[in-house]
């Protein structure tokens, strides 16, 4: 439950955060340096924040998640561009504590309470909720940006992050490492980093960098060279649903689990379309495709994750894995808006089909 309200207040920011920078009257470049502050961040100063849950523990790692969230939200208030660059920085650092100690201390805790039994159908579920979650939560931010602006989405998300943080406070507290310092835990990293830890960091980060390129660019290749209107709440919707669909696919009590190569294949494929077929139809139903393997994805990477990675580093080492695909959409948002999305599309899907490789090694 503490998990899924962090997601919902980053859900609801997201359909109106673009148009939020527009109303107070910022041209595209100064959105694009927005937008890249918080990748930046999330990349460089989101590795110290999984150091630290590691060394000071994964209970008030979450706990400064809610924080920095509530923050984030509340300088979204102010109309001054570096109030605002401050936002997205602060943002980036929570982004990359909601999605490393929150998985660290749950595993941690599973592993000391369950020894044994399977952590695949906990991932699965928190799949299909996170894909539940992001649809309520794109109703209700279109509802509340209608009668009370495309700030108020950020309104609503603070009482949640409270809410998170008062569930967070029941929890029993879990550290990586029975060091206090910084300077050992990263040193430890380093050390616990071999071939596969490796090779499932390059798992990840070729598909999460994909699936970020595909974020930026389903509404360009939907919309076509005629620009023509989409009801995007509805096709999030739809995306959505097939996260859903693709999260219980990959549950254990399924009759079929594709493996993370035929998911990254099916992906591949589903990418490279849009620069063979200009059909609206053909394309969405190919991004439906990527998104039903979006939710396949997500359980068996947090599976191989609490598999490989070491307890005592697994916060650090999960930021760690967050750095290469911060870099790429970095890259795409500075130098990818002059390149047709089309190819950037088929880029990711050779992406993809790396990962196969990456997976297909993996002992």
């Amino acid at each position: 439950q503490a998990f899924l309200c962090g997601t919902a207040a980053d859900w609801l920011k997201g359909p109106y955060l673009y148009r939020l920078y527009e109303a107070k009257g910022f041209r595209q470049q100064d959105i694009t340096l927005l937008f890249v502050s918080g990748y930046v961040s999330s990349a460089v100063f989101g590795l110290f924040a999984g150091l630290l849950s590691d060394v000071l523990g994964r209970k008030r790692m979450c706990l400064v998640f809610c924080a920095l969230y509530i923050a984030h939200c509340v300088l979204h208030g102010l109309d001054g561009f570096y109030a605002l660059l401050l936002a997205r920085a602060v943002s980036g650092v929570a982004t990359s504590l909601l999605f490393s100690a929150f998985e660290a201390w749950m595993v941690s805790e599973h592993n000391k309470r369950f020894r044994g039994s399977s952590l695949a159908e906990t991932f699965a579920v928190q799949t299909q909720g996170n894909a539940i979650v992001a649809v309520i939560a794109g109703l209700v931010a279109q509802v509340v940006a209608f009668y009370g602006g495309y700030a108020a989405p950020m309104a609503v998300a603070i009482p949640l992050l409270i809410y998170s943080a008062v569930l967070i406070l029941q929890w029993p507290e879990n550290v990586g490492s029975n060091s206090s310092s910084f300077v050992k835990v990263a040193s430890a990293v380093v050390k616990t980093t071999d071939l596969i830890v490796l090779q499932v960091g390059a798992i990840q980060c070729l598909f999460e960098g994909s699936m970020h390129v595909f974020v930026f660019l389903w509404t360009p290749c939907l919309r076509g060279e005629n620009n023509q209107n989409l009801p995007n709440g509805l096709v999030f919707a739809l995306y959505m649903l097939c996260t859903m669909l693709g999260g219980r696919q990959a549950s254990p009590s399924s009759r079929w689990q594709p493996s993370l190569g035929v998911v990254f294949m099916l992906a591949a494929l589903a990418l490279s379309l849009p620069s063979f077929s200009g059909s609206i139809w053909l394309r969405l139903a190919a991004f439906c495709c990527f998104e039903w393997c979006v939710g396949c994805y997500f359980p068996q990477i947090a599976l191989l994750r609490s598999k490989f990675l070491r307890e005592e580093t697994r916060g650090a080492t999960m930021t760690l894995f967050r750095v290469p695909f911060n870099c790429i959409v970095v890259a795409v948002l500075l130098w990818g808006r002059s390149t047709k999305p089309e190819l950037l599309l088929c880029m990711a899907s050779l992406s993809l089909m790396l990962g196969v490789l990456a997976y297909s090694r993996l002992p």
